[in-house]
């Protein structure tokens, strides 16, 4: 009998791998198919049956890798897409799917009201799902909507994955680990001459290290640097005596590879955070946080970059001159809601549909339009055209809600909510300008510290009410 057991499994075992050899075998002439010359296209399958794997067997291990790699993967991921949809799409569907095993599996109990953040996901992601069935094209229109989930997941995994308050500096540091290959790769890019950089006519060399853009990877470096700032001053526990002293080195660095992005609103962004912090938590910093402004004025590329705004501000005589870039977006924004029909002005029209139209209402100059499909570089003016006035007010109300109950647990962690507190107010003030909501990497780091960060808190108030018993029966 138990022979015959063995047998069956045998046979099973070998029906199984029948099947998987003609379906992968099937699979890759396919892809030989479509790839021609691009054999790159061919580590996708590969790739994905790994990533499948390693998310059966852990997907504690498979989340932990997602956070250190997540932010070198872009250019790899770009370089085997196929489509519309990629490895990228695979690795965001098996993080919605790890958000929502953890929500079946184990319920989350917190003294902080939620309510409010779970109602804010609930309508945004509402709005944005009935868009699809209106919007211009529903494949890009679905994707769009994946991503503001996987957005929403991220948050939900950083409430999950933090226990104790050794899983929060665990959690903490990984994000700042994650920034050691795109640094490594700016330094090999500024030494070696390696594709770490975007060239522009009108711009210079501007770094994105292992980003498709400077804007992307920008963003990016305000987290790291916040997170790292935070890592520094805190308590010592939070991370060891070498670590500590590597910290302050390391933010210099990745200030300076913020400036050579050349992009103006994060440095505006990450400007702000330190003179907050220097005029309520370390007034001793004040006389060179406001110093620095005037030092990297004396950097002839950033003098440059900074006077650019105060020419370029019209197509010029002949209708053909070049608008600075701030211009330029106050152009695309105003030839976008001009566009508009005012019955669109409640539901917009749909995701992903700015991009879609843009060709055909987004002027190049005077007299032509734009010919390459671009966003609207403002995160309010696109949420204001996709998903019109109830689209756009839930998403102020989303963040409204979240600083809400950060503002409701400031005392816990002074130091902590205080560093959330401004990544959102940087979030604000960069979507005015930039196409932030559709930056993955930035919008996943962002979402996880804020929810790590209240988990954070919560630990600090049971040991706080813990504490507090002792005393009591004492």
């Amino acid at each position: 009998m138990a022979q015959l057991n063995i047998n069956k499994s045998k046979v099973i075992f070998s029906l199984l791998a029948v099947f998987a050899a003609l379906f992968f075998g099937l699979v890759s002439l396919i892809l030989v198919q479509i790839s021609g010359k691009h054999y790159a296209y061919l580590a996708a399958l590969p790739v994905a049956i790994i990533l499948g794997l390693v998310f059966v067997f852990n997907r504690y291990f498979f989340f932990i890798l997602v956070i250190l790699s997540r932010a070198s993967l872009d250019s790899i991921f770009n370089a085997i897409k196929l489509g519309s949809f990629g490895l990228g799409a695979v690795l965001n569907a098996l993080v919605i799917l790890i958000a929502i095993l953890m929500v079946f599996e184990k319920p989350l109990k917190y003294d902080i009201k939620l309510d409010s953040i779970k109602l804010s996901w609930i309508i945004f992601l509402t709005l944005a799902f009935v868009s699809i069935f209106y919007a211009p094209a529903f494949v890009a229109s679905l994707k769009v909507f994946l991503l503001f989930v996987s957005y929403c997941s991220m948050f939900t995994l950083g409430l999950y994955v933090v226990q104790t308050q050794e899983d929060f500096s665990k959690w903490m540091k990984m994000i700042v680990y994650s920034s050691f290959i795109p640094s490594i790769y700016a330094i090999l890019s500024m030494t070696f001459g390696l594709s770490g950089f975007y060239h522009s006519l009108n711009e210079g060399l501007r770094l994105q290290s292992t980003f498709p853009h400077p804007n992307t990877y920008a963003p990016y470096l305000v987290i790291v640097i916040t997170v790292s700032f935070y890592l520094w001053r805190a308590k010592p526990s939070l991370v060891s005596p070498t670590f500590n002293k590597f910290l302050p080195v390391y933010i210099v660095l990745l200030c300076f590879f913020l400036l050579m992005t050349k992009t103006r609103s994060t440095w505006v962004a990450c400007y702000v955070f330190f003179l907050l912090y220097a005029s309520f938590h370390e007034r001793k910093l004040l006389l060179p946080v406001l110093l620095a402004p005037f030092l990297a004025l004396l950097i002839p590329e950033i003098r440059d970059r900074v006077m650019d705004l105060a020419q370029g501000s019209n197509f010029g005589a002949d209708g053909y001159g070049r608008l600075n870039s701030y211009a330029w977006r106050k152009q695309v924004w105003t030839d976008a809601i001009n566009w508009m029909s005012k019955t669109h002005y409640l539901f917009g029209y749909g995701l992903a549909s700015f991009i879609h139209y843009s060709t055909s209402i987004i002027k190049a100059n005077a007299y032509q339009m734009q010919t390459v499909e671009i966003n609207a570089h403002s995160v309010y003016v696109q949420l204001f055209f996709e998903l019109g006035i109830f689209g756009l007010l839930s998403f102020l109300y989303l963040l409204y809600a979240h600083l809400k109950a950060l503002l409701t647990v400031y005392k816990r962690n002074k130091l902590l909510i205080f560093m959330v507190i401004v990544m959102m107010i940087e979030y604000l003030f960069m979507s005015y300008s930039d196409n932030l909501i559709d930056y993955l990497i930035y919008e996943w780091y962002l979402w996880f510290t804020v929810g790590i960060s209240l988990s954070s808190v919560k630990l600090s108030q049971t040991k706080m009410q813990s504490h507090e018993l002792k005393v009591h029966r004492t």
